[in-house]
C-alpha cells in the first residue's frame, strides 16, 4: 500500500529543477506535432501547472491542444478530440510513476487516426513525460490495458519490448 501511495504523489508531483522547490506554479513543457510527417517533429510549449501534479497536467495539456497563437504557428495535438466514449475510471486516464516508468492509462476510447498519428501521439506522450526526473520510460495504455494502438494478439509489446 505504500509503494502504491508513493507511486501516485510521484505521478502528482513535478520533477524539482536543480536547486528549487516543488510547488504549484511550476513551468513544464508539453510537447505538441508541427506538421504530419512519421514520427514527426515536436515542439515543447511552455505551461505554468495550477497544482503540484505536473505530469498528470502536462497530460491534460495533450489532450486540450494547442491554443489558437500555438496552432497558427503550426502546432497541433493528435490527443485533442481522440478520446471517446464514457469513462472506465470517473477521469479520462490515470498517471503512476513507479521505479522510473511512467503508466498512463486511459479511461475512455483513444481513437486512432492511422499509424502516422499513432506515432506522433505516442511521441508527444512520451516526450512530454520525460521531461521529469523521476521518469525514464513511458507504458502508455488502451482502456483495457493493452498497449496503446498494440495490434498484436496479446498488446504487451510496450510492456515487454523497447519504446
Amino acid at each position: 500500500m505504500r509503494e502504491l501511495l508513493m507511486a501516485t504523489v510521484l505521478a502528482l508531483s513535478p520533477a524539482p529543477a536543480a536547486g528549487s522547490p516543488t510547488q504549484a506554479g511550476s513551468t513544464v513543457k508539453v510537447y505538441f506535432a508541427k506538421g504530419f510527417g512519421i514520427p514527426g517533429k515536436l515542439v515543447p510549449v511552455t505551461r505554468k501547472a495550477p497544482h503540484q501534479g505536473v505530469a498528470r497536467f502536462a497530460v491534460e495539456q495533450l489532450i486540450a491542444g494547442p491554443t489558437a497563437k500555438e496552432r497558427a504557428r503550426g502546432l497541433h495535438s493528435e490527443l485533442a478530440g481522440a478520446l471517446r466514449g464514457r469513462s472506465a475510471c470517473g477521469a479520462d486516464f490515470t498517471i503512476t510513476i513507479r521505479k522510473g516508468t511512467a503508466t498512463l492509462r486511459f479511461c475512455r476510447t483513444v481513437m486512432s487516426n492511422g499509424v502516422g498519428a499513432d506515432a506522433r501521439m505516442l511521441g508527444m506522450i512520451r516526450t512530454t513525460l520525460r521531461q521529469f526526473a523521476t521518469v525514464k520510460k513511458v507504458v502508455a495504455l488502451d482502456k483495457s490495458g493493452r498497449c496503446l494502438f498494440d495490434q498484436t494478439e496479446r498488446g504487451t509489446s510496450c510492456l515487454t519490448g523497447r519504446e
